[in-house]
């Protein structure tokens, strides 16, 4: 879906500055051959083969890459519609004081025709889970007992998130809305924001989680936002996504390696991860029951988490816990 994604950016109402893409697949040659052709010199293509298989670290090596003032991610099966980024721009632009940091597209329905590519499969959740959701005792229970949403299994670890949208931005059109996480592949960032944050380098493979924790400290340094009448289409391949239960380890560690970088209070913060991983097991579990997996795969892969976790906070050398935590993730990525 690469040149889909490529042929809606080049059909943007405000053409980009310039098309940045970093390829970690082997064929990375061919898709630049291929992906050249399209462009065909409209705006300057920048392609760059990935130095790891790391969605974080592909994403910082395109914030080298670039020079435009505003930096747009998208993933390559994401399909923007054309005037997605000129309505973000008038928000940017509007900004006279540069507030706001960063801001998140909206979800819309697909502006090409797609055909022949599979999309991921939806988890198998059975009728009795979505009724659950139907109401709003439901949805609460959903949130906080099933912990669906990165914002009930992300831990603070330097204060609460940052601040609410300026006044000016309350009556501004297009609307904007705040929010406290934007997706990666949604996600637009002053550079100049970008040069003083930048996604977790030491986070590997599809990096569950990096999202949510760039929007944190972003937040800390400036607002962030939604415009939610700036669509993009995520399609969300088949093929583009390790298993669920090592998405769920992955999360988890994640989770713990941020705290053991960044927390100024490792013992309180010690206590609240395993307060998170108390609900996180009755989570998995009920999940695992509600889909009729009676062989427990989710809540083996929590328990399995909560024991590299605490190997993770309790590492001794801060200086050597990047390169420590790439080899643990490679080894999570390595089990079947």
């Amino acid at each position: 879906m690469l040149e889909l994604c490529v042929i809606c950016a080049l059909a943007q109402t405000r053409l980009p500055a310039e098309i940045v893409i970093v390829d970690a697949s082997d064929d990375w040659q061919s898709h630049r051959d291929r992906i050249a052709r399209i462009v065909a010199g409209t705006v300057p293509l920048i392609y760059r083969p990935a130095t790891e298989r790391s969605s974080a670290v592909q994403r910082n090596s395109a914030i080298a890459e670039c020079s435009a003032d505003i930096c747009t991610f998208i993933d390559d099966d994401s399909l923007m519609h054309n005037d997605c980024m000129e309505t973000i721009l008038q928000v940017y632009e509007a900004d006279a004081d540069q507030e706001i940091v960063a801001i998140s597209a909206g979800s819309g329905p697909s502006p090409l025709e797609i055909g022949g590519i599979t999309t991921k499969p939806v988890a198998d959740l059975s009728s009795r889970a979505e009724r659950i959701k139907e109401s709003r005792l439901g949805r609460f229970l959903w949130r906080e007992l099933f912990l669906m949403g990165r914002a009930v299994t992300f831990i603070p670890y330097a204060g609460p998130f940052g601040s609410p949208i300026p006044e000016w931005a309350t009556s501004f059109k297009p609307e904007i809305v705040p929010t406290i996480h934007i997706g990666a592949g949604r996600m637009t960032v002053r550079r100049s924001a970008l040069m003083r944050e930048m996604f977790e380098p030491a986070f590997r493979s599809y990096c569950p989680g990096e999202d949510f924790d760039l929007s944190y400290r972003l937040s800390r340094i400036g607002v962030i936002c939604a415009v939610p009448s700036a669509r993009i289409y995520h399609h969300e391949v088949a093929a583009s996504r390790i298993r669920r239960e090592q998405e769920l380890v992955l999360a988890i560690c994640n989770a713990a390696f941020l705290l053991r970088k960044h927390s100024p209070d490792l013992d309180r913060d010690r206590r609240r991860l395993a307060l998170l991983m108390a609900r996180r097991r009755i989570a998995e579990l009920l999940k695992d029951s509600l889909t009729r997996r009676w062989r427990l795969p989710q809540l083996k892969a929590a328990r399995k988490a909560a024991a590299i976790s605490r190997d993770i906070l309790a590492f001794p050398d801060q200086a050597k816990l990047a390169d420590w935590y790439v080899s643990v993730q490679l080894n999570i990525l390595r089990r079947p």
